[in-house]
């Protein structure tokens, strides 16, 4: 049985159920078919890997485990699946929403990164950080201040026909930590939590249902100081900012088709790296200077 869906502009069929994201419409066209298949368990010459994935150029292998299964994406046109017996598809669907389809938009030439994102008065607002830092936690708050999302942790770009850098509306669902719900006076009692992110609840949130003009992404770190730091970068520190926030592996091969939006982002939206108090509740703060630029 197979399943399609819309994400990321991009219509999907996929053989696994993702209740997550919206159906596509009963006549659309699929975009990109997840078949099954054989997949190897190793690249033949993988220039980078890790733990759960191996890379090659335009090619992109995920192993998710025993309840889930190996992952092959090819060309940014290809997605082969090969289950493991035990496979669930709760399982599957997680890891093709984040690592998979991260890889699949790379080879796509879009820019993926680790990152939320929120349509603000200003434009759509992009923070970065390593897990744990509070992207989450700013998202959910600026949503509470009447914003609306585009995406939770992934956050794809792509350049408009007009040579605007926008950013595409992504997963409808945002994982927010109990102790922040708590502070944001967010009710999350009852709400799915998944065994791989125990800490975090999964809040449907319905994302704005166009793309965006990206103006701002902010670098969110924690420091032990007690105020809020504001950096803006400027020149090669925005390149190097940009390559901090790139979600998986982009190898050097594939830098001169991604060059062009990376030079786009950097020519049209502000960075800045925004240093947060470590032991202080400071999200308000944070929702301000987002929100006020």
């Amino acid at each position: 049985m197979t399943y399609t869906y819309t994400a990321y502009e991009l219509v999907l069929r996929v053989p696994f159920h993702c209740p997550v994201l919206r159906p596509a419409p009963e006549d659309a066209v699929p975009d990109i078919i997840v078949g099954e298949g054989s997949v190897p368990h190793r690249l033949a010459t993988p220039l980078a890997e890790g733990k759960m994935w191996q890379a090659e150029p335009d090619r992109f292998l995920w192993r998710g485990g025993p309840r889930a299964g190996r992952f092959l994406v090819e060309g940014g046109q290809c997605i082969t699946l090969e289950r493991n017996p035990a496979a669930e598809d709760e399982i599957l669907a997680f890891h093709f929403l984040a690592s998979v389809m991260a890889a699949l938009l790379r080879q796509r030439g879009l820019l993926v990164l680790h990152a939320n994102t929120a349509v603000t008065p200003i434009g759509a607002v992009a923070v970065s950080g390593e897990s744990g830092v509070g992207k989450s936690t700013t998202l959910a708050a600026l949503l509470g201040r009447g914003c609306t999302m585009l995406a939770d942790d992934v956050t794809v770009l792509r350049l408009r026909s007009d040579g605007c850098v926008e950013a595409l509306p992504g997963v409808p669902q945002l994982h927010l930590p109990e102790d922040s719900a708590d502070n944001l006076g967010q009710d999350i009692a009852g709400l799915p939590r998944y065994r791989w992110r125990r800490m975090k609840a999964a809040v449907s949130v319905e994302t704005t249902p166009a793309p965006a003009a990206l103006r701002a992404l902010y670098l969110l770190r924690t420091k032990p100081q007690n105020d809020l730091q504001v950096q803006t970068l400027t020149g090669a520190e925005k390149f190097a900012a940009l390559q901090e926030c790139v979600y998986g592996p982009l190898l050097p091969q594939e830098h001169p088709r991604h060059f062009p939006l990376f030079a786009a982002v950097a020519d049209q939206v502000a960075v800045y790296r925004l240093d947060r108090p470590a032991a202080r509740w400071s999200v308000d703060e944070i929702v301000e200077i987002l929100l006020n630029g």
